[in-house]
């Protein structure tokens, strides 16, 4: 990620536990159903009981600056990375807040001690280009829960979200001082992300129906159910360029791409694409694009490209995998394999907040890839 040209193998981990539970809930079980038996992870019931972080070790949220610089060194130096981003916030937040204490993850290790600015020094002293990735007014639980006022509202009233309204002035206050701490306080990256809100539906909350009044000359009432939808993607998308604005006041070199929102973005891309500047770059996150699938993720990838977008792939290299069975590490290499095939070179993975070397390693295109045995062939 050193330029706009130049491909890039990054990888893409939570500081915390990112939408993976909080510290009030004290759940480090990933599969939220309870302790059960994982293929790729092993037995989380009998030693894991999801009330500490040091029953967690693979826990990104539990590592302090040494296992923090032993992970960067495995990305660095086993698997050829050369981009690191880290999510910078979530459901909480992984730094001591002075604006937000009551949104702080309270027993994350850079809580208890700070050590990040250290670690950002190291990484970049390893060669790695620094991003950081920031929820807007999404994945703001430990926030909402104790705001719920500022929630999305949906047609049947106030929701109960992770999500705050980002035409709402405390959701927006919310998300700009957020990134201002954020990059304020620790230095060292060159690009930003700003992830959308994944909400299942609009808000209709007051805030959004004024908006919506005074775009579209009508209400919420007499407009279709479409038409909604497309003013709520195309508020938000205006909010993310106001976000990446700010951060070029406080990172006046920034960089910016944006994740997609898989099936959001390709049905609402004329009113998203609308809102990001053709210097935003597109990463596409997708969950299920699986053998015989892999042609919708081509189709998906040409469409976010159609209007002159530079567009990454991200590719799944975690926990999650586990669903696909045994044959996890091919399938993704099959992915990887397509997508540089239609002309994608930039490749993003997917860690999340749990460490799983095993399924890092059976899905490294550096190890595994047949062109060039390299994250940058041709």
């Amino acid at each position: 990620m050193n330029n706009r040209t130049d491909p890039f193998c990054g990888y893409y981990l939570f500081l915390g536990r990112g939408d993976w539970g909080t510290s009030r809930e004290k759940t480090l079980d990933p599969t939220f159903g309870g302790n059960v038996p994982t293929q790729l992870l092993g037995d989380w019931g009998p030693h894991r009981k999801g009330t500490d972080l040091a029953d967690a070790p693979e826990w990104s949220s539990a590592w302090g600056p040494d296992e923090w610089k032993q992970r960067v060194d495995f990305l660095a130096d086993e698997l050829g990375a050369d981009t690191l981003i880290l999510c910078m916030n979530g459901y909480e937040l992984p730094y001591p807040s002075e604006a937000f204490p009551e949104a702080v993850e309270r027993d994350h290790a850079n809580v208890r001690r700070e050590f990040l600015q250290e670690l950002l020094d190291y990484a970049r002293d390893r060669g790695l280009t620094l991003g950081a990735s920031l929820c807007t007014t999404g994945h703001a639980r430990g926030y909402a829960q104790a705001h719920p006022e500022l929630t999305v509202v949906g047609a049947t009233g106030q929701d109960k979200s992770d999500n705050l309204c980002h035409n709402n002035p405390g959701g927006r206050h919310y998300a700009q001082t957020v990134t201002r701490e954020i990059l304020t306080r620790y230095r060292g990256f060159e690009w930003v992300s700003f992830h959308p809100p994944e909400n299942t539906q609009a808000c209709r909350c007051e805030h959004c129906a004024r908006a919506f009044a005074a775009e579209t000359g009508t209400d919420f009432v007499r407009a279709g159910a479409e038409q909604v939808t497309d003013f709520y993607w195309r508020s938000c998308l205006r909010f993310q360029r106001r976000m990446e604005l700010l951060a070029a006041e406080l990172v006046p070199a920034a960089k910016f791409f944006s994740f997609t929102i898989p099936g959001t973005f390709e049905k609402h891309f004329d009113a998203v694409e609308e809102m990001l500047p053709d210097t935003t770059m597109l990463v596409h996150w997708d969950y299920w694009s699986y053998g015989q699938r892999i042609p919708e993720l081509l189709t998906s990838l040409d469409l976010f490209r159609s209007r002159g977008h530079r567009v990454g792939f991200a590719a799944s290299s975690g926990w999650s995998l586990d669903k696909l069975g045994e044959r996890y590490g091919e399938s993704v290499l099959d992915q990887i394999r397509a997508v540089r095939g239609a002309g994608i070179r930039d490749l993003l993975y997917f860690v999340g907040a749990i460490w799983h070397e095993a399924s890092l390693r059976a899905t490294s295109w550096k190890l595994h890839g047949k062109e060039g045995n390299t994250a940058h062939a041709e």
